[in-house]
């Protein structure tokens, strides 16, 4: 009779599953693409490196990315020469989920930077230090869509450049939300579909097709970012021109 498998059993069963169904090349999850001139894309690995979630409060920091894979980042964004550096990231840099004893994301809900904010506080500070222009990030996770701006002036940590976080979710699961942000960085909801908001009084966790959403980016041929988050019919339900700076 089969036990019950401990957590790093079935971590490494996952990642052997994630290989052996999608085409990753290499050995490691986090990895990145360049398409054509405009655009370079950061896909990060937030599963493997992370510290426990607990409550997220370490004032010292709690490790998210590792740092092997913080120092690939930094170098890669630095060196990268395309007009826009997208960075997918597992979870939303503000948006805070979970429990009180259990956060596992990047914020907790308090002003100062504590726990995995730290280690985003230096990699948005190494993005201005080094000049390092149209940075945006797109992330999931939450059961919702939403577009949000980052602002220097709105935040507790002020060493930033202003940038833009869009969110996409969910295509196939219940659709719950809206959460609250983590005001260090200076976030502002510029869009929100989530139950029981302004845009819907649907009830929450509802399954497909209520609320659900994709998200699509293009960039054109004047090096303008587009962004669209749309339901899943393909009704394009917000969109974002961003042009990029020199």
């Amino acid at each position: 009779m089969w036990g019950p498998l401990s957590a790093d059993v079935l971590a490494e069963r996952a990642k052997q599953a994630l290989f052996e169904y999608s085409p990753i090349r290499g050995d490691k999850i986090y990895r990145k693409y360049r398409y054509g001139k405009h655009l370079e894309l950061f896909l990060l690995d937030e599963r493997s490196y992370r510290g426990s979630n607990t409550e997220n409060s370490n004032p010292n920091g709690i490790e998210m990315l590792g740092q092997e894979q913080f120092e690939w980042l930094k170098k890669s964004l630095k060196a990268s020469q395309a007009t826009w550096k997208v960075i997918s990231s597992d979870d939303p840099f503000s948006i805070v989920t979970g429990s009180t004893s259990d956060r596992d994301a990047w914020g907790q809900g308090s002003p100062e930077v504590l726990g995995r904010e730290v280690q985003l506080s230096q990699l948005l500070q190494f993005i201005k230090n080094e000049g390092i222009k149209n940075v945006v990030v797109i992330t999931a996770d939450v059961h919702y869509a939403a577009a949000i701006s980052y602002e220097p002036e709105r935040a507790v940590f002020k060493d930033f450049n202003p940038f833009w976080e869009f969110v996409v979710g969910p295509i196939h699961a219940g659709a719950f939300g809206q959460n609250e942000l983590d005001p260090s960085f200076g976030p502002k909801y510029e869009y929100v579909r989530a139950p029981q908001t302004e845009t819907s009084q649907l009830p929450q966790n509802l399954p497909p097709p209520n609320l659900h959403s994709f998200g699509l980016a293009e960039v054109n041929s004047q090096g303008q970012l587009l962004v669209r988050i749309h339901d899943i019919t393909g009704k394009v339900l917000y969109e974002k021109l961003l042009n990029p700076q020199s």
